[in-house]
């Protein structure tokens, strides 16, 4: 399962989220955190995500484990390829969407990520979102979502130069992909649904598809 959110991750406006996507489970949760998209940011930057990380899930009560893997060898380390194996959630937080791809795409931490959506949750938020479809603003993505290009912070006065990117892409050949803060979208096999506070776009040419919590999303519209 993949669940991919535009921002908000480990803030207490996500936390009832959150707890409701664990509940996707079919087991105990067993999360692992990871901030490698901010990998070349300052040790300060880092600290903030990994102990905003830790109170979040302190707060869910479930088995929580932050991974201080800040680049490709760190992610690809025994120990952290192991840790993923036993794990059933697995969240990215944000950053650089570029230096989280670089650092996961074709390794052995992406095959154990694949392996991983089958029987549990890829969680992102942000870079974490970004990297999931197709292509990226610059350049590729993990594609786990063809033909898609997320697009998060939708909506977000601050980032208001993702709405203009949209109007430039939406003249392409890739389906747009837009997420709110707080809220979802979630790809389980072919069933495609929302859960959260505020809403899911998908926008192709003159289409834009508004999407919120408990709504199920036609496949078609992302192929």
């Amino acid at each position: 399962m993949i669940a991919i959110t535009g921002s908000g991750e480990f803030l207490p406006s996500i936390l009832d989220v959150d707890k409701k996507l664990l509940n996707y489970l079919n087991d105990i949760p067993k999360v692992l955190t990871l901030s490698t998209a901010a990998g070349k940011e300052s040790d300060k930057r880092l600290s903030y995500w990994e102990n905003l990380a830790i109170v979040h899930f302190k707060n869910l009560n479930v088995n929580h484990k932050h991974i201080d893997a800040r680049n490709r060898e760190d992610l690809n380390h025994y120990s952290v390829i192991e840790e993923i194996r036993k794990s059933n959630f697995v969240y990215f937080s944000g950053g650089s969407p570029n230096h989280l791809y670089d650092s996961i795409h074709d390794s052995d931490f992406s095959n154990e990520l694949h392996d991983l959506e089958k029987r549990g949750i890829i969680a992102g938020c942000s870079a974490g979102a970004m990297i999931m479809g197709e292509k990226m603003i610059k350049g590729v993505g993990l594609n786990y979502l063809p033909n898609t290009i997320v697009i998060p912070h939708y909506g977000e006065s601050f980032y208001s130069w993702i709405s203009n990117t949209v109007k430039v892409l939406n003249r392409g050949n890739y389906k747009l992909l837009c997420l709110e803060k707080d809220t979802y979208f979630i790809k389980d096999g072919y069933q495609l649904n929302v859960l959260g506070k505020q809403n899911v776009h998908i926008i192709y040419k003159k289409e834009h598809h508004t999407f919120s919590d408990g709504d199920t999303i036609d496949v078609s519209l992302l192929q």
